[in-house]
């Protein structure tokens, strides 16, 4: 009689370039799981003011990669992982200037930047215990970007509003490009 696969989930933490950390979930069986991982959900709003300046930057921005991983044995508590991630990554960073000595001096600029692509999984696991598992994997990868730039300055053009738009691709591996992750098994 052949046995039914095990199902399993796992849920937990993930460190990227040892500065950024996210969440991650996993579902599956034993040898084949569903992932599903928020790398980055980040933002950071700064003002600062003296008594002829006003600046203000905002920056948001989040990673969301969805994929699936093979798993096999290579010693006990050591799995090898294998496979292939889809990813999309959004930011937008906004800047506001002014100064307030002289009128109608200011400047503000706002870029948008989109950046789908794919990577690829090879990593290992190591079964802590029967349900903590502590992982490494490094992801190379390649993604289009998409920046839109607008532009406005009132020493240039009256203040006119300027927009550029950029795009091109990046790929590669580096050390920068590890995943370390901690996750329960359930």
């Amino acid at each position: 009689m052949a046995q039914e696969p095990v199902k399993q989930q796992e849920a937990g933490l993930t460190f990227y370039n040892i500065d950024s950390f996210g969440l991650t979930y996993r579902t599956g069986t034993e040898q084949s799981l569903w992932r599903f991982n928020t790398l980055i959900i980040s933002g950071n709003n700064t003002d600062n003011s003296t008594s002829t300046t006003v600046s203000k930057d905002k920056n948001t921005g989040f990673d969301f990669r969805v994929g699936k991983e093979y798993r096999k044995e290579l010693a006990d508590k050591l799995e090898l992982r294998y496979g292939g991630d889809v990813s999309f990554d959004y930011r937008q960073v906004k800047t506001e200037f002014e100064n307030k000595s002289a009128p109608n001096n200011f400047s503000s600029s706002n870029r948008t930047i989109y950046e789908p692509g794919v990577n690829i999984v090879v990593g290992f696991n190591y079964m802590l215990n029967e349900n903590l598992i502590l992982g490494a994997e490094v992801l190379p990868s390649f993604s289009y970007y998409s920046v839109t730039l607008t532009e406005k300055d009132s020493n240039n053009n009256n203040g006119t509003e300027i927009k550029a738009e950029t795009s091109g691709y990046n790929y590669g591996l580096s050390n920068g490009s590890a995943l370390l992750s901690i996750a329960f098994r359930f």
